[in-house]
């Protein structure tokens, strides 16, 4: 750089010698610690680079060995170009390993920041040395605008590279957390599942048995007993066994996952509005735009149990005169609109700490779908699901 500038070359004094020791060590520090960074930045993306590890330590041996070679003979190493040719080509063969696997996986965008910074550093530092050794003249000395550059636009990819990588591990941590959740719901579900088709098969089997048994006592005593007002009696105690046994039947059927896999979405819902509407409680309307749409199996037992939840909440706590239930399939897309008219209720405050408006949510999002909900005080409560069909 002086030469380049001035036209005159320094002297070979212990003083310049020692200066060009220095540099020479610096240097191949500098090197050592750019691919060290590489290496770690490698496996940190993906750990199959620690095959590299070989190459790694012959880089940090031979950088160890020429610093002692420097401390323990610095004239010989001060005056011999040979060796310092080789130990320049040494490095930069090492260096080509990595960057060739950098190469190799372009197909990574963390790589291709990577790969960008190392050919910054390789094409600035060639041009530096080109620049060095050219005579033409004395011009001045533009190598260190070359490295200059080089680092700047090096730094900025290195830059682009941890930026990308810190938004992805972001992105991956958060997915990896929403995977875990909707594997813990799926198991609670299918955990939930098994045990009301236990119940389903219990109530079936057992009390249903009896009440069936109940029933037939009833008629034999009615078709015996002669006297209007006892036959009156029980006929009315047999009407109500009756519609006990059907209602049990329903719910068993609401209850048992085969009997969900065997019907549409349109006849669960359709029979669950109108179980609701046998207890007089309140009027439930039900339209359906697509009767014959079919599910998988998975999503009509989440919709029903969100039906099922919702009408339970609104008769709990809303005190509504009405629910509607409208269902309609559009362009790959089914839309569940639940809506009450009833009392409402504070969003903020109800959502945060409902676990049932919370519990449909999560069931909704485990089938990917979206899951939305208005409230109006002494307006009303309205859900919309819209799910991928």
């Amino acid at each position: 750089m002086y030469y380049k500038n001035t036209g005159d070359f320094p002297p070979k004094t212990p003083r310049r010698r020692t200066m060009n020791l220095l540099v020479d060590v610096l240097q191949m520090l500098s090197h050592f610690l750019f691919c060290a960074f590489i290496y770690y930045a490698m496996i940190i993306e993906d750990e199959k680079f620690k095959k590299l590890v070989v190459y790694f330590r012959i880089f940090l041996g031979f950088t160890i060995i020429y610093i002692l070679a420097v401390i323990g003979f610095p004239l010989f190493m001060s005056r011999d170009f040979v060796v310092f040719l080789i130990s320049r080509i040494v490095i930069i063969g090492l260096s080509l390993v990595f960057y060739i696997q950098l190469y190799k996986n372009l197909d990574k965008v963390f790589f291709r920041y990577l790969f960008a910074a190392v050919s910054f550093v390789f094409i600035s530092g060639f041009l530096a040395l080109w620049d060095s050794f050219s005579t033409e003249g004395h011009s001045k000395y533009t190598g260190f605008d070359y490295l200059c550059y080089g680092f700047f636009l090096e730094n900025l990819c290195f830059v682009g590279a941890f930026v990308y990588r810190y938004f992805k591990v972001n992105k991956e941590k958060k997915e990896a957390e929403e995977l875990y959740l909707t594997q813990l719901y799926a198991t609670k579900l299918e955990i939930q599942q098994q045990t009301m088709d236990n119940i389903g098969k219990e109530i079936h089997d057992n009390i249903g048995q009896k009440l069936t048994l109940a029933s037939i006592y009833m008629q034999q005593l009615e078709h015996e007993n002669k006297q209007t007002d006892t036959k009156e009696g029980i006929q009315n105690i047999s009407g109500i066994l009756n519609e006990t046994l059907w209602e049990m039947r329903e719910l068993t059927k609401s209850l048992t996952q085969n009997s969900i896999s065997e019907q549409l979405i349109y006849d669960l819902i359709q029979k669950e509005c109108e179980r609701v509407e046998k207890l007089k409680i309140i009027k439930v309307k039900f339209l359906c735009y697509d009767k014959k749409l079919i599910l998988d199996t998975e999503i009509k037992t989440i919709l029903v149990r969100i039906v099922q939840e919702f009408i339970q909440n609104s008769i709990k706590h809303s005190e509504c005169e009405t629910i509607s239930i409208v269902m309609h399939s559009h362009k790959q897309k089914a839309t569940l609109v639940l809506t009450d008219d009833g009392i409402g209720f504070d969003l903020e405050k109800r959502y945060t700490n409902g676990m049932g408006l919370k519990n449909m949510e999560k069931r909704v999002k485990m089938i990917l779908g979206t899951f939305a909900i208005e409230s109006k005080i002494n307006v009303g409560t309205k859900i919309t699901i819209t799910l991928p069909i």
